[in-house]
């Protein structure tokens, strides 16, 4: 008796298994078209954007376009003595600049949907490739030279000069370009709290596979980056 109650409760929870996710994968909806915005990425100074217009069943595919602004930097001959007042009357603002357009393909898999009717909750994967350009702006401001020894105008009232950097001259400005192509991959869940509207939370990894003028990667490595979207679906 036990062994054929044990036999029967093997052949139940196979067909369980096996019929569940046809069931699930009948029950699951089309993908909605979407589009979204990374507000997480917002706190480090990028605005990106995605827009899913192409659905598939369970597969989606869409553009992501997104910008970058970050650091400031004046670059001296040498560097500029605490000792001495900051040069004023130019303008220090050139910041790094990252352009962004990627194409990308998701997949929302029926084994990561909620069992709700409505999937409030489903998860997804996918990978990207796109199209980049980063820009570095420097700005050279050239000291006053007397005699072979940098002196400072701005410290005349002072004693003795001090060796300083106050620029004497006009500003040249230098800009930096690199372009290239870089992939990618990412994976998490969305949330639809509400009939038309969602929140998505995930992982965003990328390859970096050219010089960064900005500073911030070196080629080869991965910048992996959370992301935190909110969207609306129709």
């Amino acid at each position: 008796m036990r062994g054929s109650l044990l036999w029967w409760s093997v052949v139940v929870a196979g067909l369980v298994v096996s019929v569940a996710p046809r069931a699930l994968r009948a029950q699951a909806p089309k993908v909605p078209r979407s589009v979204a915005l990374d507000v997480a990425g917002l706190v480090d100074g990028e605005i990106r954007a995605t827009l899913e217009p192409v659905v598939l069943r369970r597969a989606a595919f869409g553009v992501s376009l997104g910008r970058w602004l970050g650091g400031q930097n004046v670059y001296y001959a040498v560097p500029l003595s605490s000792q001495i007042v900051s040069p004023s009357g130019f303008d220090a603002v050139h910041p790094a600049r990252e352009y962004m357009v990627d194409v990308y393909a998701r997949v929302y898999p029926t084994s990561f949907v909620s069992a709700s009717p409505k999937h409030l909750v489903s998860g997804y994967v996918g990978g990207f490739v796109g199209l980049h350009r980063r820009e570095y702006d420097q700005t050279i401001l050239p000291p006053c030279v007397s005699s072979g020894t940098i002196v400072c105008p701005l410290a005349a009232t002072t004693v003795m000069p001090i060796a300083c950097l106050a620029p004497c001259g006009p500003a040249q400005n230098i800009r930096t370009i690199d372009t290239g192509v870089e992939p990618g991959a990412e994976f998490g869940v969305r949330l639809t709290p509400f009939e038309y509207v969602f929140v998505e939370g995930g992982i965003r990894v990328r390859l970096i596979t050219f010089n960064d003028p900005t500073g911030r990667f070196q080629q080869g490595d991965a910048d992996t980056r959370l992301t935190v979207a909110v969207g609306l679906r129709w």
